[in-house]
């Protein structure tokens, strides 16, 4: 690994002396500084010699700013070892996003954000962390009373518009936003630091970092907070991956409803609740009525789309808590936790209401009857299993599908009839 060996003195011709011998012995580079500013960025496999009986003050000064530096830089070694460490772990992205935030402190300003930009524009706090809590809950509350995306929300705008760090190096004189400069003043920040959180194609958010009192970002900060923010983008986007192959392991792609392993999954997941806390739980398996008739005449593409609009038309029937899947063919399936048979029945008439008044097919274009379904009911009983509910409600199903077509039968009005 190249090196480089820095002679630090005031004395010009010893240290063209010292420089002369060294040259003779090694091939490092070697650079004579007789001030910080002629010094480059010095490396932990660098060497720093002191020329023999160097006693000004400011050369001694020097040496320890070196050092200091030096410390800083292991410091950021250890800290982006820490991160990678921390992204190839297991754990959950929200705590992931606070062990970024709170490691950032101990080599950049004393707080940091992250801030994930929403849909339409829209930018939310993630997470943050400061040294200096009590600040950080009145910057909070701040942030709250103030009720706009108007502290910083320009400069991040801008930040995300040109995808580049921004580095306010002296908040007090910068020429700012009167919202952010109220802001600055009454928090007593003195700097500011914000990379923008990316991949090649799109900003996800911005990591900040403030810092108080007389901290001042330089091009090593920048270079810090670039990989911190470059990490983040990684994790992130891993996440999203990894959220969408789970989406796409439990929907069905034609119809974006559940599909039918989920729908084990799920009925089995809830006939165990429904058992330890003697809750109710009713299913509906809904068919579509002639469905055969509609893809002989009009063809598979057409009837593809009717199984899509079925779909969207469960979905729009049910809560937020219920589970709509497609279980093949055009048969589906609507798992509704904590509702009876006779709220189930309700359920299932408003369903019949919705697919029969879309008439699909004449939004579709073609002259038709209308789409109706027919529905099978069931309710689960303590004791028995989640496969005994489906094959009640499939009983019942077929019971409607031999009467009138586009009609409900609960199984337990079945067991009154026999």
């Amino acid at each position: 690994m190249a090196h480089t060996i820095f002679i630090l003195g005031t004395d010009p011709q010893q240290c063209k002396e010292l420089r002369e011998i060294l040259q003779e012995r090694v091939s490092d580079d070697i650079v004579t500084a007789h001030t910080e500013n002629n010094l480059s960025n010095i490396k932990e496999s660098d060497t720093v010699i002191i020329t023999s009986e160097e006693k000004n003050p400011g050369i001694l000064l020097l040496y320890r700013r070196l050092l200091h530096k030096l410390e800083e830089q292991v410091h950021r070694a250890e800290l982006l070892s820490d991160l990678i460490r921390l992204f190839s772990s297991s754990v959950q992205m929200d705590e992931l996003l606070d062990r970024v935030v709170s490691k950032s402190t101990d080599v950049l300003g004393d707080t940091a954000f992250i801030v994930l930009s929403g849909d339409e524009g829209q930018i939310r706090l993630e997470s943050t962390f400061s040294k200096d809590p009590g600040r950080l809950v009145k910057m909070l509350v701040s942030l709250v009373n103030l009720r706009s995306q108007g502290v910083g929300g320009d400069l991040l705008s801008e930040l995300f518009t040109r995808r580049q760090p921004l580095v306010i190096s002296n908040l007090q004189q910068a020429n700012i936003p009167a919202e952010l400069r109220s802001f600055v003043d009454k928090h007593s920040l003195a700097s500011l630091l914000a990379v923008p959180i990316q991949t090649k194609d799109i900003v996800l958010g911005a990591f900040v970092s403030l810092g108080a009192e007389t901290r001042i970002f330089n091009d090593d900060d920048v270079a810090t907070a670039s990989a911190l923010a470059d990490f983040t983008a990684i994790a992130l986007e891993n996440a999203g991956l990894f959220a969408e192959l789970q989406r796409t392991a439990i929907t069905d792609p034609l119809t974006g409803a559940y599909n039918t392993r989920f729908f084990h999954e799920v009925l089995g997941r809830e006939t165990a609740r429904a058992e330890r806390y003697t809750t109710p739980l009713s299913l509906l398996m809904i068919d579509i009525d002639s469905f055969k008739v509609v893809n002989d005449t009009f063809g598979h593409v057409v009837g593809n789309k009717v199984l899509s609009q079925i779909a969207v038309l469960l979905k729009q029937s049910v809560r937020n808590t219920d589970f709509v899947f497609r279980c093949g063919g055009d048969e589906f399936g609507v798992a509704l936790p904590g509702t009876n048979l006779e709220g189930a029945m309700h359920v299932a008439e408003k369903i019949l209401h919705k697919v029969e008044s879309a008439d699909i097919l004449t939004s579709l274009g073609y002259t038709a009857a209308p789409v109706t379904v027919s529905i099978g009911l069931s309710e689960y009983h303590r004791g028995s299993h989640f496969e005994t509910l489906v094959a009640e409600a499939d009983q019942a199903l077929y019971a409607s599908k031999r009467s009138s077509k586009n009609c409900a039968r609960a199984f337990q009005s079945l067991n009154h009839s026999a």
